[in-house]
């Protein structure tokens, strides 16, 4: 009786409300909203949102209103001690769909506008007859006492009450463990020249303000390692004829992300490269004395210079490391998805640095559907690409064995019925994602886009890479969006569904080390097969349900 007579109250107000009409309905987190959804489409049966202590929750409210509302507000109304923000989702164009994946792995077939972007601005346009999302996000502090919390979200076109949609969230007693177990990385181009075709940067330290904002938006979403360019971020002076390195930079880029929370881990970047395309010959980026000034060179790997440049560079890097205490924080890449035919330069490289670096761990992604002799004594973390190790599980069982690490990581693939993160896949494969790395004893997890934005962002979600060459699959190339007004950067619904997948998986962790067997139990039937996954948001929550409770 309640609803209906705010209901009713909202009608009787239509005029203080500029004569809006609007309807709002609960929606599942994990089912996305389209613009051409009709009212009540995918509403929600039950109000109830599980949290563990420590984790994170969504509710999802969908709305919708034939006239449209030109001031639309949302707020809030949490108990404490849980937080709560609310913010609301953009549509983005995707224009195809992965041509390797079949259309029953998609949700619509493109062209089609697909929910990504959570902007955190109110008011805003709701556009007539269009049905947008709320996104709720509700956080439980570690402390928090099981049990349940309503909550409401309200709202309104200018000052005047239009809808409110009524849920609860039930705290378990699960706790997430203090300490994060999962690695996970995605690599941000966050060279200046890059972020000033989004950002304004004149201000003093505007840079720096900037990176401080990135982290803390992604330590909050749980990415705990950050990829650092030490080469750029090296100071270089000639000296006696050769080159004298000092890490002030380097030294404050670490602090800045230590600081924010997502170091964690320094993941440093590579130290070969190639002359252009992936095919092409192999370089080493260097510094060298010439007439008396350091200068850059991309080195050919024969050139006696090149093993030189290392020797000095990794020595000064080590030495420095070890002085500021972080050579346990530190893993170091070697060469970005080296192929067979790259084995004699990669292994002897590899073998140079890991001298240089003792005691370091050196990291690589690297497709397994190929010979990898070359790569497998000479790399302690491996992380191979998803799709490429159906067959190789025993491989990388034994290389753990030995001592090494593994992870996974994504780029542009895999396609097919893999699970990935692209904006034109279900929320249900992004939040499966790192039940995948418990299911198959991984530790880890990298993807490439960050924030690898063309001159659009919002407009082109597939930017081409590659000389022209290659269409990217949508969302492949970012996970956040510029907000140049506050200096920081806008999640995703897919960065939230990824923050709660991890969650899942450190809860699914903490159940292994009592029930293991149980644990083991809720992975499979989640993740039966390499390339199978439940598919059903339903039967998907009824095995969140059981582990919260375990």
């Amino acid at each position: 009786m309640k609803k209906r007579f705010g209901l009713l109250a909202c009608s009787l107000l239509l005029a203080g409300c500029g004569g809006a009409k609007m309807k709002s309905w609960l929606v599942d987190p994990l089912i996305k909203v389209f613009p051409d959804d009709p009212p009540g489409t995918n509403r929600t049966g039950g109000k109830v949102r599980l949290v563990a202590r420590g984790g994170h929750g969504t509710i999802q409210v969908a709305i919708h209103s034939s006239t449209g509302i030109a001031q639309l507000k949302a707020a809030v109304e949490m108990r404490e001690p849980l937080r709560a923000t609310v913010r609301h989702a953009g549509y983005v164009p995707v224009g195809s769909n992965p041509p390797g994946t079949p259309y029953d792995e998609v949700i619509r077939p493109a062209p089609a506008l697909y929910p990504d972007p959570l902007f955190e601005d109110f008011p805003y346009e709701l556009k007539p007859g269009q049905t947008e999302a709320l996104w709720v996000t509700v956080h439980a502090p570690p402390e928090t006492p099981p049990g349940d919390y309503p909550g409401a979200v309200k709202i309104y076109a200018g000052e005047a009450l239009l809808s409110t949609e009524s849920f609860k969230v039930r705290v378990t007693k699960a706790v997430l463990p203090a300490e994060q177990g999962l690695k996970v990385t995605n690599w941000f181009n966050l060279d200046e020249s890059h972020l000033r075709r989004h950002f304004k940067l004149d201000a003093p330290d505007a840079y720096w303000q900037l990176l401080a904002n990135l982290g803390r938006v992604m330590a909050d979403h749980r990415q705990n390692v950050i990829l650092t360019p030490v080469f750029s971020l090296a100071d270089t002076a000639a000296e006696a004829g050769r080159v004298r390195y000092s890490f002030g930079r380097f030294d404050r880029w670490v602090e800045t992300f230590q600081k924010a929370g997502v170091i964690g881990v320094i993941e440093g970047g590579h130290l070969l490269g190639r002359a252009s395309g992936y095919h092409t010959p192999m370089v080493v980026p260097a510094y060298v004395v010439e007439q008396g000034k350091v200068v850059q060179k991309q080195l050919e790997p024969e050139d006696p210079r090149a093993e030189q440049y290392l020797d000095g560079f990794l020595s000064a890097l080590y030495a420095h490391l070890k002085e500021k205490g972080w050579v346990k924080n530190y893993i170091q890449h070697v060469h970005d998805e080296p192929h067979d035919l790259e084995a004699p330069i990669y292994n002897r490289y590899a073998r140079i640095i890991r001298r240089n670096l003792p005691g370091i761990q050196t990291i690589d992604a690297v497709g397994l559907n190929q010979d990898i002799g070359f790569f497998a004594d000479v790399c302690d973390i491996w992380v191979p690409v998803l799709g490429s190790f159906d067959h190789q599980l025993d491989a990388i069982r034994a290389h753990v064995e030995r001592g090494g690490q593994a992870w996974f990581y994504t780029c542009i693939s895999p396609q097919g019925r893999h699970l990935n993160r692209f904006i034109d896949y279900p929320l249900l494969k992004v939040r499966l994602l790192h039940w995948f790395n418990f299911r198959h004893n991984l530790t880890g997890f990298l993807h490439w886009g960050g924030n690898y934005w063309g001159p659009k962002p919002q407009l082109n979600v597939q930017p081409v890479i590659n000389d022209n060459r290659t269409l990217l699959p949508a969302g492949d190339n970012a996970i956040v969006y510029p907000d140049p007004a506050r200096l920081s950067v806008l999640s995703s619904i897919r960065l939230e569904a990824m923050r709660e997948g991890i969650e899942d998986y450190e809860l699914l962790r903490a159940l292994a080390r009592r029930d293991p067997g149980k644990a083991r139990r809720l992975a499979e039937t989640a993740i039966p097969h390499i390339s199978d996954y439940v598919r059903d948001v339903s039967a998907f929550r009824a095995l969140e349900r059981e582990l919260m409770e375990e």
